[in-house]
Protein backbone atom coordinates (compact mmCIF):
# COMPACT_ATOMS: atom_id res chain seq x y z
CA UNK A 1 0.00 0.00 0.00
CA UNK A 2 1.32 3.50 -1.15
CA UNK A 3 0.66 6.22 0.30
CA UNK A 4 -0.28 7.79 -2.68
CA UNK A 5 -3.38 5.17 -2.75
CA UNK A 6 -4.93 6.00 0.27
CA UNK A 7 -7.32 9.12 0.30
CA UNK A 8 -7.27 11.92 1.72
CA UNK A 9 -5.52 12.96 4.75
CA UNK A 10 -2.80 14.87 3.24
CA UNK A 11 -1.31 16.64 6.21
CA UNK A 12 -1.26 13.00 8.64
CA UNK A 13 0.51 11.36 5.40
CA UNK A 14 3.44 14.05 5.88
CA UNK A 15 3.48 13.72 9.27
CA UNK A 16 4.33 9.73 9.24
CA UNK A 17 6.46 10.37 6.21
CA UNK A 18 8.16 13.04 7.76
CA UNK A 19 8.86 10.33 11.50
CA UNK A 20 10.68 7.48 8.82
CA UNK A 21 12.44 10.40 7.12
CA UNK A 22 13.81 12.07 10.20
CA UNK A 23 14.73 8.72 11.61
CA UNK A 24 12.01 9.59 14.89
CA UNK A 25 10.01 6.58 13.98
CA UNK A 26 8.29 5.98 17.95
CA UNK A 27 8.58 2.51 19.06
CA UNK A 28 4.83 2.59 19.58
CA UNK A 29 1.70 4.25 17.67
CA UNK A 30 -1.46 4.77 17.76
CA UNK A 31 -3.69 5.89 14.81
CA UNK A 32 -7.73 6.46 16.06
CA UNK A 33 -10.49 7.69 14.82
CA UNK A 34 -13.56 6.83 13.82
CA UNK A 35 -15.02 4.06 11.14
CA UNK A 36 -14.42 4.11 7.73
CA UNK A 37 -11.33 6.74 8.04
CA UNK A 38 -8.43 4.92 6.38
CA UNK A 39 -6.27 4.20 9.36
CA UNK A 40 -5.42 0.51 8.10
CA UNK A 41 -4.15 1.60 4.92
CA UNK A 42 -2.40 4.65 6.51
CA UNK A 43 -0.42 2.26 8.91
CA UNK A 44 0.15 -0.27 6.08
CA UNK A 45 1.49 2.49 3.85
CA UNK A 46 3.77 3.70 6.67
CA UNK A 47 5.06 0.25 7.49
CA UNK A 48 6.21 -0.26 3.84
CA UNK A 49 7.84 3.40 3.65
CA UNK A 50 10.03 2.20 6.90
CA UNK A 51 10.76 -0.80 4.87
CA UNK A 52 11.00 0.11 1.26
CA UNK A 53 14.58 -0.35 -0.38
CA UNK A 54 14.10 2.32 -2.62
CA UNK A 55 12.17 4.89 -0.55
CA UNK A 56 11.47 8.39 -2.35
CA UNK A 57 10.88 11.67 -0.76
CA UNK A 58 7.22 11.22 -0.18
CA UNK A 59 6.63 7.56 -1.01
CA UNK A 60 7.78 3.83 -0.69
CA UNK A 61 9.05 3.30 -4.59
CA UNK A 62 6.57 0.67 -5.18
CA UNK A 63 8.98 -1.65 -7.34
CA UNK A 64 11.64 -3.54 -4.92
CA UNK A 65 11.19 -6.46 -3.70
CA UNK A 66 10.47 -5.58 0.13
CA UNK A 67 7.39 -3.17 -1.61
CA UNK A 68 6.25 -6.54 -3.92
CA UNK A 69 5.65 -8.54 -0.73
CA UNK A 70 3.85 -5.92 1.05
CA UNK A 71 1.80 -5.88 -2.05
CA UNK A 72 0.48 -9.31 -1.03
CA UNK A 73 0.81 -8.62 2.52
CA UNK A 74 3.47 -11.38 2.76
CA UNK A 75 6.47 -9.65 4.15
CA UNK A 76 8.02 -11.98 6.84
CA UNK A 77 9.19 -8.48 9.06
CA UNK A 78 5.33 -7.55 9.16
CA UNK A 79 2.75 -9.46 11.33
CA UNK A 80 -0.97 -8.61 12.38
CA UNK A 81 -2.94 -9.08 15.12
CA UNK A 82 -7.04 -8.56 14.99
CA UNK A 83 -10.19 -9.80 16.85
CA UNK A 84 -10.56 -13.36 16.48
CA UNK A 85 -13.48 -16.17 17.49
CA UNK A 86 -13.32 -19.67 18.60
CA UNK A 87 -14.88 -21.30 15.37
CA UNK A 88 -13.74 -25.28 15.35
CA UNK A 89 -13.60 -27.70 18.36
CA UNK A 90 -10.46 -27.32 19.80
CA UNK A 91 -9.82 -26.22 23.19
CA UNK A 92 -6.75 -24.03 22.49
CA UNK A 93 -7.93 -20.36 22.61
CA UNK A 94 -7.22 -18.89 18.47
CA UNK A 95 -4.38 -16.33 17.42
CA UNK A 96 -4.89 -14.07 14.90
CA UNK A 97 -2.32 -16.75 13.08
CA UNK A 98 -5.24 -19.12 12.50
CA UNK A 99 -6.75 -16.93 10.38
CA UNK A 100 -3.98 -15.50 8.30
CA UNK A 101 -5.09 -16.40 4.75
CA UNK A 102 -8.27 -15.29 5.51
CA UNK A 103 -7.79 -12.04 6.74
CA UNK A 104 -5.03 -11.13 3.85
CA UNK A 105 -7.94 -12.28 1.46
CA UNK A 106 -10.31 -10.05 3.07
CA UNK A 107 -8.18 -7.03 3.80
CA UNK A 108 -6.78 -7.19 0.50
CA UNK A 109 -10.43 -6.92 -1.26
CA UNK A 110 -11.02 -3.68 1.23
CA UNK A 111 -8.57 -1.79 2.95
CA UNK A 112 -11.35 -0.16 4.52
CA UNK A 113 -12.64 -3.10 6.42
CA UNK A 114 -15.21 -2.62 9.43
CA UNK A 115 -15.19 -4.83 12.21
CA UNK A 116 -18.32 -6.55 11.23
CA UNK A 117 -17.53 -7.46 7.75
CA UNK A 118 -14.56 -9.39 9.91
CA UNK A 119 -16.81 -11.06 11.75
CA UNK A 120 -18.93 -11.96 8.84
CA UNK A 121 -15.75 -13.04 6.99
CA UNK A 122 -14.86 -15.23 9.88
CA UNK A 123 -18.90 -16.63 9.81
CA UNK A 124 -19.11 -15.73 13.34
CA UNK A 125 -21.85 -13.70 13.58
CA UNK A 126 -22.87 -14.54 16.97
CA UNK A 127 -19.61 -14.30 18.73
CA UNK A 128 -17.56 -11.58 19.80
CA UNK A 129 -13.81 -11.11 18.68
CA UNK A 130 -11.56 -10.68 21.23
CA UNK A 131 -7.33 -10.70 21.87
CA UNK A 132 -6.24 -12.89 24.28
CA UNK A 133 -3.80 -13.70 26.43
CA UNK A 134 -2.36 -16.63 24.35
CA UNK A 135 -1.99 -13.81 21.28
CA UNK A 136 -0.13 -11.47 23.45
CA UNK A 137 2.34 -13.94 24.29
CA UNK A 138 2.59 -14.45 20.38
CA UNK A 139 3.53 -10.70 20.03
CA UNK A 140 6.00 -11.45 22.44
CA UNK A 141 8.03 -13.89 21.24
CA UNK A 142 7.73 -12.36 17.32
CA UNK A 143 9.12 -9.29 18.57
CA UNK A 144 11.83 -10.77 20.27
CA UNK A 145 13.33 -12.46 16.97
CA UNK A 146 15.57 -9.75 14.75
CA UNK A 147 13.76 -8.70 11.46
CA UNK A 148 14.74 -10.90 8.32
CA UNK A 149 14.79 -8.79 5.55
CA UNK A 150 14.03 -4.97 7.01
CA UNK A 151 15.54 -2.91 9.30
CA UNK A 152 12.09 -3.27 11.56
CA UNK A 153 10.35 -5.25 12.78
CA UNK A 154 6.46 -4.44 12.46
CA UNK A 155 3.67 -5.22 14.35
CA UNK A 156 0.18 -3.80 13.18
CA UNK A 157 -2.70 -4.42 15.57
CA UNK A 158 -6.11 -3.64 14.72
CA UNK A 159 -8.62 -2.50 17.34
CA UNK A 160 -6.59 -2.83 20.35
CA UNK A 161 -10.26 -2.27 21.69
CA UNK A 162 -10.52 -5.69 22.36
CA UNK A 163 -7.86 -6.97 24.28
CA UNK A 164 -9.08 -8.60 27.70
CA UNK A 165 -7.85 -7.51 30.64
CA UNK A 166 -5.03 -10.08 31.12
CA UNK A 167 -3.39 -9.58 27.20
CA UNK A 168 -3.63 -6.07 27.98
CA UNK A 169 -1.36 -6.32 30.95
CA UNK A 170 0.93 -8.43 29.39
CA UNK A 171 1.63 -6.43 26.61
CA UNK A 172 2.42 -3.31 28.82
CA UNK A 173 6.64 -4.31 29.43
CA UNK A 174 7.05 -4.56 25.74
CA UNK A 175 5.22 -1.46 24.53
CA UNK A 176 7.18 0.26 27.15
CA UNK A 177 10.30 -1.08 26.73
CA UNK A 178 10.37 -3.05 22.95
CA UNK A 179 13.41 -4.22 21.49
CA UNK A 180 15.39 -2.09 18.95
CA UNK A 181 14.13 -1.57 15.61
CA UNK A 182 10.12 -1.71 16.64
CA UNK A 183 7.62 -0.31 15.13
CA UNK A 184 3.79 -1.49 16.74
CA UNK A 185 1.30 0.43 14.84
CA UNK A 186 -2.48 0.51 17.16
CA UNK A 187 -5.45 1.13 15.17
CA UNK A 188 -8.33 1.90 17.15
CA UNK A 189 -12.13 3.07 16.96
CA UNK A 190 -12.70 3.16 20.86
CA UNK A 191 -9.82 4.68 22.73
CA UNK A 192 -12.12 4.86 25.72
CA UNK A 193 -12.10 1.64 25.99
CA UNK A 194 -8.43 0.58 26.02
CA UNK A 195 -6.13 0.61 28.96
CA UNK A 196 -4.95 3.78 30.10
CA UNK A 197 -1.54 2.62 30.84
CA UNK A 198 -1.13 1.41 27.37
CA UNK A 199 -2.22 4.61 25.94
CA UNK A 200 0.49 6.27 28.05
CA UNK A 201 2.94 4.58 26.44
CA UNK A 202 2.15 4.98 22.56
CA UNK A 203 2.41 8.43 20.36
CA UNK A 204 -1.54 9.22 19.39
CA UNK A 205 -2.31 10.65 16.27
CA UNK A 206 -5.86 11.34 15.49
CA UNK A 207 -7.06 10.26 11.91
CA UNK A 208 -10.33 12.63 11.13
CA UNK A 209 -13.45 11.77 9.36
CA UNK A 210 -13.10 12.61 5.74
CA UNK A 211 -14.95 15.29 3.91
CA UNK A 212 -17.66 15.12 1.24
CA UNK A 213 -15.03 15.90 -1.17
CA UNK A 214 -12.70 13.33 -0.32
CA UNK A 215 -15.17 10.96 0.11
CA UNK A 216 -17.04 11.91 -3.58
CA UNK A 217 -13.18 11.56 -5.18
CA UNK A 218 -12.33 7.97 -3.64
CA UNK A 219 -15.87 6.78 -5.07
CA UNK A 220 -14.98 8.32 -8.53
CA UNK A 221 -11.26 6.77 -8.42
CA UNK A 222 -12.94 2.98 -7.76
CA UNK A 223 -14.76 3.36 -11.14
CA UNK A 224 -18.18 4.37 -9.29
CA UNK A 225 -19.69 6.66 -12.53
CA UNK A 226 -23.35 7.38 -11.26
CA UNK A 227 -23.52 11.17 -10.27
CA UNK A 228 -26.76 11.12 -8.07
CA UNK A 229 -25.52 7.59 -6.14
CA UNK A 230 -22.66 8.90 -5.57
CA UNK A 231 -23.85 12.10 -3.84
CA UNK A 232 -26.62 9.67 -1.93
CA UNK A 233 -23.43 8.35 -0.68
CA UNK A 234 -21.96 10.84 0.15
CA UNK A 235 -24.77 12.54 1.92
CA UNK A 236 -25.26 9.92 5.05
CA UNK A 237 -21.53 8.62 4.68
CA UNK A 238 -20.77 11.48 7.86
CA UNK A 239 -17.33 11.27 7.01
CA UNK A 240 -16.52 7.58 6.82
CA UNK A 241 -15.80 5.94 3.34
CA UNK A 242 -16.98 2.29 4.25
CA UNK A 243 -20.56 3.75 5.00
CA UNK A 244 -20.32 5.72 2.11
CA UNK A 245 -19.50 1.96 -0.13
CA UNK A 246 -22.01 0.39 2.01
CA UNK A 247 -24.53 2.70 0.60
CA UNK A 248 -23.43 2.95 -2.66
CA UNK A 249 -23.25 -0.82 -3.14
CA UNK A 250 -26.95 -1.15 -1.49
CA UNK A 251 -26.18 -4.51 0.05
CA UNK A 252 -28.49 -6.74 1.79
CA UNK A 253 -27.99 -6.38 5.29
CA UNK A 254 -28.52 -2.79 5.06
CA UNK A 255 -31.52 -2.67 2.95
CA UNK A 256 -32.98 -5.57 5.63
CA UNK A 257 -32.21 -2.96 8.62
CA UNK A 258 -34.20 -0.42 6.72
CA UNK A 259 -36.56 -2.71 6.29
CA UNK A 260 -36.82 -4.03 10.20
CA UNK A 261 -36.31 -0.59 11.27
CA UNK A 262 -39.43 0.83 9.33
CA UNK A 263 -41.60 -2.17 10.18
CA UNK A 264 -40.61 -2.03 13.73
CA UNK A 265 -41.94 2.12 13.88
CA UNK A 266 -45.14 1.19 12.08
CA UNK A 267 -46.08 -1.65 13.77
CA UNK A 268 -45.55 0.28 17.08
CA UNK A 269 -47.50 3.22 16.29
CA UNK A 270 -50.35 0.62 15.51
CA UNK A 271 -49.63 -0.67 18.79
CA UNK A 272 -50.17 -4.51 16.57
CA UNK A 273 -48.76 -6.74 19.32
CA UNK A 274 -49.34 -9.52 17.60
CA UNK A 275 -47.42 -8.66 14.65
CA UNK A 276 -44.85 -6.81 16.67
CA UNK A 277 -44.22 -10.32 18.15
CA UNK A 278 -43.83 -11.41 14.74
CA UNK A 279 -40.98 -8.97 14.00
CA UNK A 280 -39.07 -9.81 17.10
CA UNK A 281 -39.20 -13.83 16.26
CA UNK A 282 -37.84 -13.36 13.14
CA UNK A 283 -35.50 -11.05 13.91
CA UNK A 284 -34.41 -13.24 17.27
CA UNK A 285 -33.68 -15.95 14.44
CA UNK A 286 -30.90 -13.45 12.93
CA UNK A 287 -27.14 -13.39 14.09
CA UNK A 288 -25.87 -11.61 17.07
CA UNK A 289 -23.80 -9.18 15.27
CA UNK A 290 -26.46 -8.63 12.57
CA UNK A 291 -28.65 -7.67 15.97
CA UNK A 292 -26.46 -5.11 17.07
CA UNK A 293 -25.92 -3.79 13.79
CA UNK A 294 -29.82 -2.97 13.15
CA UNK A 295 -29.59 -1.74 16.85
CA UNK A 296 -26.40 1.04 15.07
CA UNK A 297 -28.74 1.66 11.74
CA UNK A 298 -31.35 2.27 14.06
CA UNK A 299 -29.83 4.86 16.73
CA UNK A 300 -28.56 6.77 13.43
CA UNK A 301 -32.13 6.45 11.87
CA UNK A 302 -33.30 8.21 14.88
CA UNK A 303 -30.59 10.38 15.23
CA UNK A 304 -31.64 11.55 11.37
CA UNK A 305 -35.46 11.97 11.83
CA UNK A 306 -34.30 13.94 14.63
CA UNK A 307 -32.87 16.73 12.68
CA UNK A 308 -35.46 16.70 10.31
CA UNK A 309 -38.17 17.71 13.05
CA UNK A 310 -35.40 20.51 14.28
CA UNK A 311 -35.68 21.41 10.29
CA UNK A 312 -31.81 21.42 10.11
CA UNK A 313 -31.49 19.19 6.59
CA UNK A 314 -28.14 20.21 6.05
CA UNK A 315 -27.44 18.21 9.03
CA UNK A 316 -28.58 14.59 7.46
CA UNK A 317 -27.08 12.51 5.95
CA UNK A 318 -29.79 10.29 4.04
CA UNK A 319 -30.40 7.96 1.06
CA UNK A 320 -33.34 8.43 -1.06
CA UNK A 321 -35.00 5.71 0.20
CA UNK A 322 -35.02 6.64 3.78
CA UNK A 323 -35.34 10.49 3.28
CA UNK A 324 -38.84 9.54 1.66
CA UNK A 325 -39.18 7.63 4.71
CA UNK A 326 -38.58 10.34 7.21
CA UNK A 327 -40.51 12.60 5.54
CA UNK A 328 -43.42 10.89 7.15
CA UNK A 329 -41.73 9.37 10.11
CA UNK A 330 -39.54 12.81 11.62
CA UNK A 331 -42.83 14.76 12.98
CA UNK A 332 -42.71 11.84 15.97
CA UNK A 333 -39.76 12.30 16.49
CA UNK A 334 -38.85 14.87 18.81
CA UNK A 335 -37.75 16.70 22.17
CA UNK A 336 -39.71 14.65 24.49
CA UNK A 337 -39.05 11.00 23.23
CA UNK A 338 -35.74 11.36 21.55
CA UNK A 339 -33.28 10.49 23.95
CA UNK A 340 -35.27 7.86 25.65
CA UNK A 341 -35.82 6.07 22.52
CA UNK A 342 -31.96 6.30 22.27
CA UNK A 343 -31.38 5.26 25.59
CA UNK A 344 -33.89 2.35 24.87
CA UNK A 345 -32.35 0.74 21.16
CA UNK A 346 -28.81 1.59 23.45
CA UNK A 347 -29.53 -0.59 26.34
CA UNK A 348 -31.01 -2.98 24.16
CA UNK A 349 -27.58 -3.01 22.21
CA UNK A 350 -25.77 -3.59 25.46
CA UNK A 351 -27.69 -6.66 26.13
CA UNK A 352 -27.59 -8.21 22.83
CA UNK A 353 -23.60 -7.80 23.38
CA UNK A 354 -23.68 -8.79 26.79
CA UNK A 355 -25.50 -12.35 24.93
CA UNK A 356 -29.12 -11.64 26.69
CA UNK A 357 -32.02 -13.34 25.42
CA UNK A 358 -32.57 -11.60 22.06
CA UNK A 359 -36.54 -12.07 22.43
CA UNK A 360 -37.01 -10.87 25.66
CA UNK A 361 -34.49 -7.61 24.53
CA UNK A 362 -36.43 -6.96 21.48
CA UNK A 363 -39.73 -7.60 22.88
CA UNK A 364 -39.38 -5.14 25.89
CA UNK A 365 -37.49 -2.20 23.53
CA UNK A 366 -40.65 -2.38 21.79
CA UNK A 367 -43.21 -1.71 23.93
CA UNK A 368 -41.11 0.98 25.37
CA UNK A 369 -41.30 2.21 21.51
CA UNK A 370 -44.90 1.92 21.46
CA UNK A 371 -45.42 4.29 24.57
CA UNK A 372 -42.79 6.83 23.53
CA UNK A 373 -44.06 7.01 19.69
CA UNK A 374 -47.92 8.19 21.59
CA UNK A 375 -45.75 11.03 23.42
CA UNK A 376 -46.70 14.45 21.67
CA UNK A 377 -43.68 16.86 20.90
CA UNK A 378 -43.61 19.76 23.57
CA UNK A 379 -44.79 22.14 21.15
CA UNK A 380 -47.85 20.53 20.79
CA UNK A 381 -48.62 20.20 24.45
Amino acid sequence: MLFGETIGNQELKQRLLALVRDDRTPHALMLFGPQGTGKIALAIAMAQYLACSDRQDNDSCGKCPSCIKFEKLVHPDLHFVFPVVKTGSGSAPPVSDDYAEVWRETLLSDYFLTENQWYEALGAENKQGIINVKESESIIRKLGFKPYESDYRMMIIWLPEKMNQPAANKLLKLIEEPPPRTLILMISEHTDRILPTILSRTQLLHVPPFSDSMIREGLMQLGHADAQLIEDAVSRANGSFSLAQQSLQQDESELAHFENFTNLMRLCYARDIVAINQWVESVSGTGRERQKQLVDYSLRLLRENFMLHLENPQLNYLSRKEAEFSAKFSPFIHEGNIHSLAEGFTLAGNHIEANGNPRIVFMDMAIGIIKLLMQKAPSEG
